[in-house]
């Protein structure tokens, strides 16, 4: 029985490694390889030590906190950082390529409608028992019950033995094993009773939960155990730390660390003697704007309008102090999606008012009030800067603040199924989950987009998935984005990248685009 140790996988995943592509799926003699000074890389060069305590704070919890009250389950977990407890079939790393993790080899058909996944032999739970394909099968029904994402991927399973596992998809995907990554796709502990399945907080990761007050803060210890060897740090805490507490934390030597910086304190922490690691994106705000009411923005050109006003890289100068940073292309890709394609004009105030007039609205037009709730810290200071450049284009725009506890009921309450006109927040994933957020298959989030373009876009994401060329599906990809930058479904702010701040002794800490791909058993403290 052969297991990958820390080393080896750190050389899987570190930074301009060979990559877990299409072409290696296709032909499964081609492995991945790096080299030893890749690895390097990854540890700072250093010798790593064992022991210490990392408490990090947290400035953005769980969306789905509240809906739980038993935040020991992964669906709940505090922040979404769930990697530091639990694993999952494969990992999305830092230049957003999929990787290998609990799985050893996935391998598609020729019409990539079925994939054979074989799992990692000796990984075992922190109760002590193994982990088999029973227990994938189990996650992944459970998690076809509990999310879309899964459901719309996965129609059925079959065991292949204790280590394997076969998967028929729903439709031909290409891309199926960056599903197996979310956050919501971690393998659990089978339990004959699938609504209990995570409530356990049982998990196969690098440490294992000890203890937690749910929505607070949790404590977790090295997991001796761990199928790619023990962690370096003894134990790993969490910290729910909003507004002012988490600067004023690291200050005080509370905290060691904080994931998801608030952008205008870089200077405070780099102060007190922190170090900044920032990842190549992060989570964007999507405006949703609802089309089954009589609203002004049904009209093409009064969205087009809103896209081309909007001062985009000023938000990344005010806020992020990042001018040369990347700006939404007005769909869910970001700048790190090597698919990306930049909006042909960046922002013309004159081309604004031109396509308003022809709307009707030569004398500006005021829109409807749009809801947010402060997930980031930075958030609030990004709304009027949207605001204020609407309004030198005549558009008028409001945005309110709203609690995040509850805020999802309160913007789903109405105007069924669209909700109200709001920000969404949406993290960075691979092209096929980030455009298929903006199809009419997805009932919130395009607000009820519909008409030729939209079923022409339709079928050009799911031509993409399917094609196994990968320069073909890249050209569909580009193609579709297209139509969301004449069509403008909805209206991306991009440029936000995630942050964190660490003691000059902590080492290997590194932020994520995808914060719940971040990894805790690299990161060790040097005394």
């Amino acid at each position: 029985m052969t297991l990958l140790n820390r080393r080896q996988f750190m050389a899987h995943v570190s930074a301009g490694a060979t990559v877990f592509g299409l072409s290696h799926l296709l032909d499964p003699t081609k492995a991945l390889a790096a080299t030893p000074d890749m690895v390097e890389a990854m540890i700072d060069g250093q010798t790593p030590k064992q022991g210490g305590i990392l408490t990090y704070g947290q400035t953005y919890p769980n969306w789905a906190l509240g809906q739980s009250n038993k935040g020991q389950h992964p669906y709940f977990w505090l922040d979404l950082l769930t990697r530091s407890v639990w694993n999952a079939l494969t990992w999305v790393d830092e230049e957003m390529n999929v990787q290998l993790e609990l799985a050893t080899s996935l391998t598609p058909n020729e019409d990539l409608t079925v994939w054979d996944c074989t799992i990692q032999e000796g990984v075992m739970f922190h109760d002590g028992t193994e982990l088999t394909s029973a227990d994938v099968i189990a996650s992944m029904n459970f998690h076809k019950d509990a999310i879309g994402l899964i459901r719309q991927n996965v129609d059925r399973m079959e065991p292949m033995g204790k280590y394997g596992v076969r998967f028929f998809l729903v439709n031909a995907n290409a891309e199926f094993p960056y599903a197996l990554a979310e956050y919501r796709a971690m393998i659990l502990k089978a339990n004959e009773d699938l609504a209990q399945m995570g409530y356990d907080g049982i998990g196969s990761g690098p440490f294992k939960l000890i203890e937690i007050d749910n929505a607070r803060q949790f404590r977790a210890e090295r997991f001796d155990d761990y199928w790619m060897g023990a962690p370096y740090l003894d134990e790993l805490r969490g910290v729910i730390a909003m507004g002012n507490a988490a600067i004023n934390g690291f200050r005080a030597g509370q905290l060691n660390s904080v994931w998801n910086i608030d952008p205008g304190q870089i200077g405070q922490y780099e102060e007190v003697g922190g170090q900044i690691h920032a990842s190549a994106a992060g989570d964007q705000f999507w405006l949703i704007m609802p089309k089954n009411l009589d609203f002004p923005w049904n009209d093409v050109r009064v969205r087009k309008a809103m896209s081309l006003a909007i001062d985009r890289p000023a938000i990344n100068r005010i806020v992020y102090n990042d001018p040369d940073g990347w700006t939404g292309n007005d769909s869910h890709m970001t700048g790190v999606n090597k698919e990306f394609v930049a909006r042909p004009v960046e922002r013309d105030v004159d081309q604004a008012k031109a396509l308003l007039a022809e709307a009707g609205y030569s004398d500006g037009v005021t829109l409807p009030a749009m809801v947010f709730c402060p997930s980031f810290p930075e958030e609030p200071r990004v709304y009027p800067i949207v605001s204020e450049s609407l309004a030198e284009a005549g558009i008028k725009l409001e945005f309110q603040e709203r609690p995040c506890d509850g805020f999802n009921p309160f913007v789903s309450a109405v105007n069924q199924p669209i909700g109200r006109p709001r920000r969404n927040l949406v993290g960075p994933r691979n092209p096929f989950i980030n455009l298929g957020r903006a199809s009419s298959r997805n009932a919130a989030e395009p607000g009820g987009w519909t008409g030729e373009a939209s079923a022409k876009y339709d079928s050009l994401v799911l031509e993409a998935v399917g094609t196994p060329d990968d320069a073909k599906r890249t050209e569909l990809y580009q193609e579709a984005q297209k139509i969301l930058q004449d069509e403008v479904p909805g209206i991306m702010l991009g440029g936000r990248r995630n942050m964190v701040a660490h003691q000059a002794n902590v080492k290997n800490a590194r932020s994520h685009s995808q914060n719940w791909s971040s990894r805790f058993e690299y990161i060790w403290i040097d005394a």
